[in-house]
């Protein structure tokens, strides 16, 4: 049987973990942005639009680009991630908004 779409998959994913999918994929996000700026920080040479535009907005432009391995990554993660937070009930409240 072939996967459904991805956005069908996405709002799967919501529908079944909600709030930790969201902070799933934004600490993706700004985890990627901030690797981005400080590699161009610290010399990493970037060609087009990016380049001309600082570290942090060309850190912006990298992770933006990066978008649909970010998504793919927060299909992948957020399953285990939440089986592993159910370990510590505080924890996985704070992430899901919900009792283990």
């Amino acid at each position: 049987m072939a996967k459904p779409p991805l956005k069908e998959r996405l709002k799967s994913l919501m529908a079944d973990y909600g709030r930790l999918a969201i902070w799933v994929y934004f600490i993706i996000f700004f985890g990627s942005w901030a690797g981005f700026a400080l590699a161009i920080h610290l010399g990493f040479q970037v060609e087009g639009a990016g380049g001309a535009t600082g570290a942090i907005g060309g850190g912006y432009v990298a992770a933006k680009v990066t978008q649909p391995v970010r998504i793919f990554a927060t299909l992948g993660l957020t399953p285990p991630l939440e089986r592993v937070l159910r370990v510590v009930p505080k924890v996985h409240r704070f992430f899901t908004g919900r009792s283990s």
